[in-house]
């Protein structure tokens, strides 16, 4: 079915336009994402639940909830992302031939935003393609930038010594980047059809010029710099969709149970100073639906979060989070993931470890 929200504001701005040239061509439907019964149905559920009026109010004593725009911000960020690029990605006749975006990450911010070249990225995966969309913005004034690009180079995320297979197609650079005007370099990928986690060191390469105070204009010369950003991730939630299911407890259990289907860690959340606050982190890192209501932690010490999402190759996945907190150690948790895809598990309890 059509993304309904994306459907009414692409028809409201095509009828309400300014230009009589764009009623030159009929309205076009390839271009309103596609989603699943499931992902609607989870969509409904986030907006039910960041409009809810709650009809009890927790004592301030008592346990501390989870927040539930938090949970919500993860159950519909998948599917939020892919449909606000998927109009920009299908106008670039090198990333349209890729296909439909399958999943957009959320925006990950690569540098610090008082720097003088502020970097964020975005991870669009296709069915067999890796697209990183890199928006830059040169705060030095007097200053531009030409010529810029990204040298995005992925190694394994576990440190080993082999490289993912991950083979770089093309990078779009920017010709000229003004003094806070943002631009936008894209990185394309091809990546295999298993699942692969990467981690991407990424260097910013340009000319930088000096604005000529007489004619207001870049000057002929300039020289050639690079600056290096933080590195960017490619993890097990990246595959992920959130999805909503009425049982959690059958879904788990219909799953494989072995090695190459599930996996298990147990580690400390030392950025965690509670159980509610784990619960987050843990929703934003795993990037699929909360479950019966365990995106509320109603007690202190202990807690069970259930989420369950499918890939973008429409394998389910499922894990259960087990928490506990002390004053002493922290928040130790213990993740057990299933997935109906090879390795799958593996990397979203790695993504999280």
């Amino acid at each position: 079915m059509f993304s309904l929200p994306v459907l009414e504001h692409q028809l409201v701005m095509y009828v309400t336009a300014d230009s009589s040239s764009a009623f030159a061509k009929p309205f076009d439907m390839s271009t309103v994402p596609v989603v699943t019964r499931e992902q609607s149905l989870a969509e409904d559920r986030t907006k039910k639940l960041t409009t809810a009026t709650p009809t009890l109010k927790a004592p301030s004593t008592g346990p501390k909830a989870a927040s539930r725009t938090g949970a919500a911000d993860a159950a519909a960020s998948a599917t939020a992302a892919a449909q606000k690029y998927a109009q920009t990605l299908q106008a670039i006749p090198e990333i349209a031939a890729f296909g439909g975006v399958l999943r957009s990450s959320p925006i990950v911010e690569l540098t610090e935003r008082e720097t003088e070249y502020f970097v964020s990225a975005v991870k669009h995966l296709f069915k067999e393609h890796l697209v990183v969309q890199f928006e830059i913005k040169n705060t030095l004034p007097e200053t531009v930038l030409a010529d810029v690009s990204v040298v995005c180079t992925p190694s394994a995320a576990d440190d080993s010594d082999e490289a993912p297979p991950l083979e770089e197609q093309f990078i779009m650079p920017i010709s000229l980047l003004k003094t806070d005007e943002p631009g936008i370099v894209y990185v394309a990928f091809k990546r295999p059809e298993h699942f692969v986690s990467a981690s991407f060191t990424n260097i910013l390469r340009f000319t930088s010029k000096e604005i000529d105070p007489t004619t207001n204009e870049p000057e002929e010369g300039g020289y050639e710099d690079e600056y290096e950003v933080s590195d960017l991730d490619l993890a097990g939630s990246d595959y992920i969709l959130p999805a909503f299911a009425g049982s959690f407890d059958s879904i788990y259990s219909s799953l494989p149970s072995d090695e190459e289907h599930e996996a298990e860690e147990t580690l400390q959340l030392s950025a965690a100073k509670s159980v509610a606050e784990a619960v987050e982190m843990l929703i934003k890192t795993l990037g699929m639906q909360p479950l019966e209501g365990s995106e509320i932690a109603l007690s202190p010490s202990t807690h069970s979060l259930r989420v369950y999402g499918k890939s973008v190759t429409g394998g389910k996945v499922a894990a259960q989070v087990r928490m506990a907190f002390s004053a002493k150690s922290g928040v130790t948790v213990k993740i057990t993931a299933r997935s109906e895809e090879e390795g799958l598990a593996a990397l979203v309890v790695g993504g999280v470890a």
